[in-house]
C-alpha cells in the first residue's frame, strides 16, 4: 500500500466514525476569522493581510494606525469560494510604503466585530535573524498535535521572524474542516503576529474523495507574492528577508499536470531568471517533495529509491544557480544530506535538508545509505516530530533541527 492510499484510508475511516470534527473554541461564533499576515517581497516595507468569514461578502474595512498616530483606511479585496458544501469569503489587504523598523497597528472591522493586530517590519538593511520553519502540519482526527509542537518551538524562539509551513498544511485540501482546524492553531498560537510563508504540498492538491484536485483552497487562503505567471500565480514565488533570498517551489507536477498542464516548464524559466536577478550573499529554496524518492515510487524514473522525480527536475538548476541550501519536507522524518552534486566538487552545490513533521500523521521510511548523514530514527514514535532553525547574516547560515521536547538532532552550518 502506498503512503498516499495508507493516509487516505486511515482518515477516511476517522471520518466514518464521526470523527476528526473538533475545531478549537476560537473559531466559533466569530465573523471576523483567522486574521493573518502574509510575508511579502520586502518585508522591510510592505505587508499582505488577510481574514475570513463564513457566508458571502460583507463590508469590512481595515484601519491601519502609523507610528506617527495617523491613520489610513482601507477596503479590502474579497473572494468568495464555494466548496465542501460551505462558502467563505476571504479579505485581503496589501500594505505598501511602510517605514522599516517600524510598528504599525491594524484594525479589521466588520459589522459590530473589530479586532487589532501589530505588524512590525524589520530594518531596511537587516543583517542578521532566525526563522521558524515547520512541514507536514497536517493532522488526522485532531490538530492538537500540531497545536502542542508549534507552542513550543514559538516559545523557544520568541524573537522568529517569520513562519513558514513547507506544504501539506493541512490533510485535504477541499476539507473545511482540515483548514479551519489548522487556522485555529495558528490563532491560538502567536503565529498571527508573524508573517507567514505558505508552500503547497502534495495535499493541497487532493480532493474531498482524495483524487488529484486543482488547490482553489490553498490559493484562496494566501496572496503570496506575484511571479508574473498569467497561469501559475499563487504556486510559486520569492522574497528577500535580511541577507537571504528565498525562491518558494512548487513541486506537485504530478497531481497537477492532467489538471494544469505546463508548471514545470514555467517554473523553471522563472527560477534561472529570478535566482540570477538577486544580489543577496546567500539563496534558499524552499519546497515541499523532497529529492531523494526512498521508498516513493517515481513515475517519470520508473522505480523507487535514489533521486526523485522532483530532484531530477531540479537538482541541475541549482548547481548552475548557485543555490546555497534546499529545505524540503514530504517523508516525515528529518534526512541531512548534505552536498549533492553533479560533476562538481563535493563543496560545491547546495546543501540539502528534510525535516518534519509538525502534525501527527506518522509512517516509516527507510534510510537512504547512499545519501543520509543523519537521519533520524522513526521507531520510537515519542520523537518524530520535529521544527527546524534558520539563522542568517551575511557570512553564515545556520540550522538547527530540534525535536518538540527541543532536544537538538542535528545543526548544519555554512559559511562565505
Amino acid at each position: 500500500m502506498t503512503r498516499r492510499n495508507f493516509l487516505k484510508l486511515c482518515t477516511s475511516a476517522l471520518l466514518a466514525l464521526g470523527l476528526g470534527r473538533f475545531v478549537p473554541a476560537a473559531a466559533m461564533d466569530l465573523k471576523i476569522k483567522f486574521p493573518r499576515q502574509i510575508i511579502t517581497k520586502d518585508a522591510s516595507r510592505s505587508r499582505t493581510i488577510m481574514w475570513q468569514t463564513d457566508g458571502a461578502r460583507e463590508n469590512a474595512s481595515f484601519v491601519l494606525k502609523n507610528p506617527d498616530g495617523t491613520e489610513a483606511s482601507f477596503t479590502p479585496e474579497a473572494n468568495t469560494l464555494l466548496q465542501d458544501d460551505t462558502t467563505t469569503t476571504f479579505y485581503t489587504v496589501h500594505l505598501n510604503d511602510l517605514q522599516p523598523a517600524s510598528t504599525y497597528h491594524g484594525t479589521i472591522m466588520m459589522a459590530d466585530e473589530a479586532l487589532s493586530l501589530a505588524i512590525v517590519t524589520p530594518a531596511a538593511e537587516l543583517t542578521a535573524f532566525t526563522a521558524l520553519l515547520i512541514d507536514d502540519s497536517q493532522c488526522g482526527e485532531t490538530y492538537a498535535p500540531f497545536e502542542s509542537l508549534l507552542q513550543k518551538a514559538l516559545a523557544r524562539q520568541k524573537d522568529a521572524a517569520f513562519l513558514a509551513d513547507l506544504g501539506d498544511l493541512t490533510d485535504n485540501g477541499q476539507s473545511s474542516w482540515h483548514w479551519d482546524s489548522f487556522f485555529s492553531v495558528l490563532d491560538e498560537c502567536r503565529a498571527k503576529t508573524l508573517p507567514f510563508v505558505p508552500v503547497m504540498g502534495n495535499h493541497e492538491c487532493y480532493s474531498l474523495d482524495w483524487q488529484f484536485a486543482l488547490p482553489r483552497r490553498y490559493l484562496a487562503s494566501f496572496s503570496v507574492p506575484p511571479n508574473g505567471s498569467r497561469n501559475f500565480d499563487g504556486y510559486y514565488y520569492s522574497f528577500d528577508y535580511g541577507p537571504v533570498h528565498f525562491l518558494v517551489l512548487n513541486t506537485q507536477f504530478e497531481e497537477l499536470n492532467e489538471l494544469k498542464p505546463g508548471l514545470l516548464q514555467e517554473e523553471l524559466l522563472w527560477l534561472k531568471h529570478d535566482a540570477e536577478s538577486t544580489k543577496k550573499p546567500w539563496k534558499v529554496v524552499l519546497m515541499h517533495k523532497d529529492i531523494i524518492a526512498y521508498d516513493e515510487y517515481q513515475p517519470q524514473a520508473g522505480h523507487a529509491g535514489g533521486i526523485s522525480d522532483v530532484g531530477h527536475d531540479f537538482m541541475k538548476a541549482f548547481d548552475a544557480l548557485g543555490i546555497d541550501l534546499v529545505l524540503t519536507g514530504h517523508m516525515h522524518t528529518y534526512r541531512n544530506r548534505g552536498h549533492i552534486y553533479d560533476e562538481k566538487p563535493a563543496d560545491h552545490g547546495p546543501v540539502y535538508l528534510m525535516f518534519g513533521p509538525a502534525g501527527n500523521e506518522r509512517y516509516f521510511v527507510p534510510p537512504d545509505e547512499t545519501f543520509d548523514k543523519v537521519s533520524l530514527d522513526q521507531s520510537d514514535p515519542n520523537v518524530y516530530r520535529n521544527y527546524l532553525t534558520l539563522t542568517a547574516s551575511p557570512q553564515k547560515l545556520s540550522t538547527a533541527c530540534y525535536l518538540e521536547d527541543g532536544t537538538l538532532i542535528d545543526r548544519v552550518v555554512l559559511t562565505k
